[in-house]
């Protein structure tokens, strides 16, 4: 009868050991599986970044070649050439427009925004002072970020 007890005694034990194991298992794969998921999140993020950053850098290598193409545009005296850069230059628009550009807009009149606008001098004009007077350089947006600033002429006070 007592090597009995002892028997269930010590069956009792190796339940309670297995099932203490298998609590603890548990619980590290539990914590491995979250710690995963984070590090998939958290991935995903970096690569988010990684992505916007390269896009950005390369948007930033192309626009001097836009604004070339502005410029060979206003020189060319060749009706034909001109309408085939315009052309070209339309459809590197379109795929920056595709991809997030957007030019910022800056009339003359419009109020300066020195977030937006980057002032280069000043120019007497019929707007109010402190105003944008002239649209110097074009600037851009990606993806709601700044790019590059639109260059302007600010509005002075005339000396009449």
């Amino acid at each position: 009868m007592e090597e009995e007890k002892k028997e269930i005694t010590e069956k009792e034990l190796d339940i309670e050991t297995i099932q203490k194991e298998r609590n603890e298992y548990l619980e590290g794969w539990k914590r491995a599986k979250a710690d995963f998921i984070n590090y998939k999140n958290e991935e995903t993020e970096r690569t988010k970044r990684f992505s916007a950053i390269t896009k950005e850098m390369i948007v930033a290598d192309i626009l001097p070649v836009l604004d070339s193409f502005e410029l060979g545009i206003m020189s060319s005296k060749d009706e034909q050439s001109k309408k085939g850069m315009e052309l070209i230059r339309m459809q590197l628009e379109e795929v920056l427009r595709r991809n997030g550009l957007e030019k910022i807009n800056a009339s003359p009149g419009d109020q300066f925004n020195p977030l937006y606008h980057e002032a280069i001098g000043e120019k007497e004009s019929e707007y109010a002072e402190g105003t944008i007077a002239e649209e110097v350089g074009i600037g851009y947006t990606l993806d709601g970020r700044i790019v590059r600033p639109t260059r302007v002429k600010i509005s002075k006070e005339s000396k009449k």
